[in-house]
């Protein structure tokens, strides 16, 4: 949280075959994944994917160029494939188009489908690249690729320490921070932390590093804060992120 969170990159192409029996290949780039779900559906979510979880708003995902993701059913005829990819007025961006396609199904025997495992995920992504990079600074969108920070930019030795003891394969490309490039230090949309479990949101709520982070990102309104706020956008800057543990979540 404190350095932002991870864009890890494929190490190879994905493919996937749509409803003309064709591969289209998911270009290789750094993306981090979210989930769209109701509380009482995280308990199941953190089975899969893990147990603590740090939850926004959507706007830090559309600030980040994020967009939740296309479902689709490569067994049926529908109006995305071969359609959505044989079109695009700007071929430079064709091929991110991809990143945002995902098949409903997971493909247990080849050729049958069984479940809507990945619908049910409700995945929205951010993704990033050396190319889209380029594309931005070419398009004079330079204030994007602040948003985005290469990990050899943080001077903490501690931080790639932790960084070559967790990402033994190297996968790590790039990092999101947390704060706004519009609001300086703060983090507007980052809206709630759900703790694996009561005794680690106690933990928590008692460790005076993590205490500060928080601050920092959500600092204390003042009165003369509270006197020129008028709009409920503005009121975000202040607003503290709900911290409930997992457990707990399956009551909502």
């Amino acid at each position: 949280m404190k350095y932002g969170l991870w864009m890890n990159r494929e190490t190879d192409f994905i493919e996937f075959r749509n409803n003309r029996n064709k591969r289209i290949k998911i270009p290789v780039v750094a993306r981090t994944c979210f989930t769209e779900l109701k509380l009482s559906e995280t308990w199941l979510h953190a089975q899969k994917f893990g147990r603590l979880g740090i939850g926004f708003k959507r706007m830090f995902v559309f600030n980040r160029m994020g967009f939740p993701m296309i479902y689709f059913h490569p067994e049926k005829e529908n109006w995305l494939l071969p359609p959505f990819l044989s079109g695009s007025r700007d071929p430079e961006i064709k091929e991110f188009w991809a990143c945002f396609l995902k098949s409903m199904d997971e493909e247990l025997i080849p050729g049958q489908f069984l479940e809507y495992k990945q619908f049910d995920e409700s995945e929205w992504r951010i993704i990033y690249s050396k190319k889209i990079e380029e594309i931005l600074k070419s398009t004079e969108k330079d204030c994007l690729c602040r948003l985005f920070k290469k990990p050899n930019a943080i001077p903490d030795a501690l931080f790639h320490e932790y960084i070559k003891e967790c990402d033994k394969n190297k996968r790590l490309e790039y990092l999101i921070p947390l704060e706004d490039s519009e609001s300086g230090k703060c983090s507007r949309w980052f809206a709630m932390i759900i703790y694996p479990s009561l005794a680690v949101k106690v933990a928590s709520e008692a460790d005076e590093e993590i205490r500060n982070e928080i601050l920092r990102l959500k600092p204390k309104a003042s009165k003369a804060d509270m006197n020129v706020l008028c709009a409920s956008a503005a009121y975000e800057k202040y607003s503290r992120p709900i911290e409930i543990n997992l457990a707990a979540c399956r009551n909502f």
